[in-house]
């Protein structure tokens, strides 16, 4: 599948030397006279190809290849929805009926392919001391907020639940560098009796369930500006003949939050594939500022061009 995304700021479109102003997006047609506006009652019939232009920040347009109205197989759209951290909990159940040592895996599942990256915790545990899941609790807290895994925020301890918060995409860690992904992490707990050796006999069981499951949102600007990063190749023109390489700059705002358009149109004017052996999908993905009056222009002029094959799109 071909993929493109173009990114706008709210900005009004205006048109200067063959230039969209920075930031604004447009829904060109084709027309006798080369490419035009798309205006509301435009149809198949009096627009029959059209493409999404960006207006760049460094003096250049982003735009997408042209795509046949009547091909489109796909108009959709998700409003933006925030990011959510996981927060996994171990929950200790049952007191310890021996000397031992209990120990606790953090692991961390965020790349989703083994081998995993973990950290391991030691408790001693003693029933004439310190046997029952809330004692425990307290001293795996303790040993885990002296070596904190870089993929945990925070954690925090009741009643021998451990709650394990994880870091968001694109937020800042302890240790100064920026998580690269939506953390998921899981626990392995395991107990010994210290007079025997035999494992997973001292009394204490652990479980692992989410309080708070995570989520990558919708529209998040650091997954956007990451799909964006990724298309820079083939979208944004990322070489000239005089200056290798020429990095155009991010249209994704940090500062900004995004609700995100789709358009997906066959190459071949088919509903299957008939190019066989080659992708037939063009995707059109488009990110504006939510209830921006300038997206509603977008929104409202895609809504009326597709009204014959899809229902409107309101986000």
């Amino acid at each position: 599948m071909a993929r493109h995304l173009i990114v706008g700021d709210g900005t009004a479109v205006s048109w200067a030397d063959g230039l969209v102003a920075d930031g604004a997006v447009s829904i060109e047609k084709m027309s006798a006279l080369g490419p035009t506006e798309l205006v509301l009652g435009d149809t198949f019939a009096t627009a029959p190809q059209i493409r999404i232009v960006g207006g760049g920040t460094d003096g250049r347009n982003i735009v997408t290849p042209w795509i046949y109205g009547k091909d489109v197989v796909n108009w959709s759209g998700s409003s933006f929805v925030a990011q959510v951290a996981e927060v996994a909990v171990s929950t200790l159940s049952t007191d310890a009926t021996a000397i031992g040592k209990h120990r606790l895996k953090v692991i961390n599942l965020t790349n989703g392919a083994s081998p995993f990256e973990f950290k391991n915790y030691e408790i001693d545990v003693d029933p004439a001391t310190n046997d029952t899941p809330t004692e425990q609790g307290v001293l795996f807290l303790a040993a885990i907020n002296a070596d904190l895994p870089h993929w945990v925020k925070g954690v925090t301890h009741s009643s021998g639940a451990l709650s394990f918060t994880g870091y968001k995409k694109g937020e800042a860690k302890a240790d100064g560098s920026i998580q690269e992904d939506l953390v998921h992490m899981s626990f392995a707990f395991e107990t010994e009796v210290t007079a025997t050796g035999a494992l997973n006999s001292n009394g204490t069981t652990d479980a692992t369930t989410y309080s708070t499951t995570g989520n990558r949102g919708a529209g998040d600007v650091y997954y956007l500006k990451q799909f964006e990063n990724e298309l820079m190749g083939t979208s944004h023109g990322y070489y000239n003949r005089l200056e290798l390489p020429n990095a155009p700059t991010n249209q994704v705002l940090i500062t900004n939050t995004y609700d995100v358009y789709s358009l997906v149109a066959t190459k071949d004017g088919s509903s299957s594939s008939q190019i066989h052996g080659v992708d037939n999908l063009i995707e059109l993905n488009i990110g504006l500022k939510p209830g921006d009056p300038d997206s509603l222009v977008v929104e409202n002029k895609l809504n009326a061009y597709l009204a014959s094959n899809f229902p409107n799109v309101i986000l």
